[in-house]
């Protein structure tokens, strides 16, 4: 059994994920522009909190 894949079969997955991916991508922008709304709120409250622990840290 090869452990590592050759140089070809790592292209050709490398090849399918992007494909993968693009189409993912164009889902989500198909997918009306509202439903990234709460990704994006998710995101911003992550750093909010972030940036408070680490100001918090600080102060320590």
């Amino acid at each position: 059994r090869k452990i590592h894949m050759s140089t070809y079969d790592r292209k050709a997955r490398m090849e399918q994920l992007e494909r993968e991916h693009d189409e993912w991508e164009e889902r989500m922008r198909i997918k009306n522009k509202g439903d990234m709304y709460p990704v994006w709120a998710t995101l911003a409250f992550g750093l909010f909190c972030m940036s408070l622990g680490f100001l918090l840290a600080r102060s320590v």
